[in-house]
């Protein structure tokens, strides 16, 4: 009866973490962060981006976002089983610090895996387009830094908003949502 009972609610929690991600996903704010990215073809335009550059820039993007996704999802099942670890009735120290062990390794390689697509998105621009780049995210990082601001105090215009510390960085991802060399639909 117990084991009965652990797994139904192992499956309700697992069933709720799926709806979550799925929530998340499509949920109001995801669609507003998606309104506030910048044009894909105006970035594109002024970086002066090469075709070339534009599309190995866009599979790099894909690519990560797709790594991104599987990570994500690793990282949520080893959280849940470090949570059950710790719920144990009798709670086993060399299973949790496996479990914990688990859940640190999977951030240190998602952290790795940006890390490295930022650096490959780098080399693709020449030392004029870094520049460039550097720019457009301070002033992305200025503009939501304000709208959050306006969202949280309800006043608009608030003046004297410096970006926050560590936000974004010059080769973050949203910046560099190219399209392709053909038009693409809008997702």
């Amino acid at each position: 009866m117990r084991v009965q009972l652990l797994a139904v609610t192992g499956a309700l929690v697992v069933a709720g973490a799926v709806a979550m991600v799925g929530a998340q996903e499509d949920g109001p704010m995801r669609r507003a962060e998606r309104a506030r990215r910048p044009d894909p073809a105006a970035i594109q335009a002024e970086l002066g981006l090469s075709a070339d550059q534009a599309a190995q820039l866009k599979k790099l993007r894909d690519d990560g976002r797709k790594q991104a996704i599987r990570q994500h999802a690793d990282l949520a099942i080893a959280r849940i089983e470090l949570q059950e670890a710790m719920d144990a009735p009798s709670v086993d120290d060399k299973l949790v610090a496996a479990r914990v062990k688990a859940v640190s390794d999977l951030q240190a390689v998602s952290l790795k895996a940006r890390t490295d697509r930022r650096l490959a998105m780098r080399r693709l621009l020449t030392p004029e387009q870094q520049e460039k780049m550097k720019q457009l995210m301070r002033q992305g990082r200025m503009e939501r830094a304000g709208a959050r601001h306006e969202r949280r105090s309800g006043r608009p215009g608030s003046q004297g908003m410096r970006p926050p510390a560590g936000s974004g960085g010059p080769w973050s991802d949203d910046v560099l949502d190219l399209p392709e060399t053909e038009t693409e639909p809008e997702r």
